[in-house]
């Protein structure tokens, strides 16, 4: 990898937009071919332990993160400039800002419940997937996402053995879209998916949950090579800049870091609510990658 590369393992939601204004600012950066989330995944594990990295990395993978907190010791990690915005203060105060000066957080990717809306009492937070009629018919996004390790970690947290039988009982076979199609289609009472893929419903029969004690942010993180070219850095800073924050917002459900950027409207409606695992709990996520 070269000091001008650029990796974006970021969701098709965001990748065109993000992909398209990387070319219209007109910076010599080298995007590395977007890629299977298997392959992003391995990506992530890897990231650090061949000694390079890309100029400039995206990605919300834990593997990811828990592998250059690692590196960030060797020096081939950049110093961010304390010039970039902050971390906005609604979510400081929920314990969620940056640990290391290595990263910084582009945005939140908010994990909520696409329910079927035949069950009843209603589903209204993850407490309510530990019902005996629910643990079975749960559909959670597959083990190349962060999705299946989050599930086991935040129920369990949250639970403890009356979550036992969801986590047995999730199936991982279907991508988020694909969970919201097949809740529709009542194969499955209950899934875990973004906003952008759980609020509609061509046959009307599913609806999106805002969990009452909070829906489940995943950080999606950039970090810059050391030796990077400058373009890297001035693109970093375009990832924060009020532009493309609200564009995250806006059309890709995703929670903005930049103050006062406006949330997008179901957490707005929401008052915000999110249930912060903790840096250590989500670098901890999957088995290490690094002894």
């Amino acid at each position: 990898m070269t000091p001008d590369s650029i990796y974006l393992a970021i969701a098709p939601n965001i990748l065109r937009k993000t992909v398209q204004d990387l070319s219209r600012l007109n910076l010599a950066l080298d995007l590395i071919p977007p890629q299977t989330h298997q392959e992003m995944l391995d990506f992530a594990k890897e990231f650090g332990l061949d000694g390079e990295v890309p100029g400039l990395t995206l990605c919300a993978y834990p593997q990811y993160v828990r592998n250059l907190l690692k590196y960030q010791a060797s020096g081939k990690l950049a110093v961010l400039p304390d010039t970039l915005p902050p971390m906005r203060r609604e979510l400081t105060a929920q314990g969620m800002a940056e640990p290391s000066r290595h990263f910084r957080v582009i945005g939140f990717v908010p994990f909520v419940i696409a329910a079927a809306k035949n069950i009843s009492p209603p589903i209204e937070d993850w407490e309510d997937l530990c019902r005996p009629e629910l643990c079975n018919a749960i559909a959670i996004p597959p083990h190349d996402t962060p999705l299946p390790d989050l599930f086991d970690v935040m129920m369990t947290a949250g639970y403890g053995e009356r979550a036992a039988a969801a986590i047995a009982g999730k199936d991982t076979s279907y991508t988020p879209l694909d969970i919201n199609k097949r809740v529709d289609e009542g194969e499955f009472l209950a899934g875990v998916s973004i906003p952008a893929f759980s609020r509609t419903y061509r046959k009307g029969n599913g609806r999106m949950v805002w969990p009452r004690s909070g829906a489940w942010p995943v950080p999606l993180v950039a970090t810059v090579r050391a030796d990077a070219v400058p373009d890297s850095m001035r693109f970093l800073t375009y990832l924060l800049s009020n532009e493309y924050q609200s564009y995250l917002a806006d059309s890709g459900s995703i929670i903005p870091v930049v103050e006062g950027i406006p949330w997008f409207a179901e957490m707005a409606e929401n008052d915000g609510r999110l249930q912060w695992p903790g840096w250590d709990a989500l670098v901890a996520l999957g088995q290490p990658e690094i002894a």
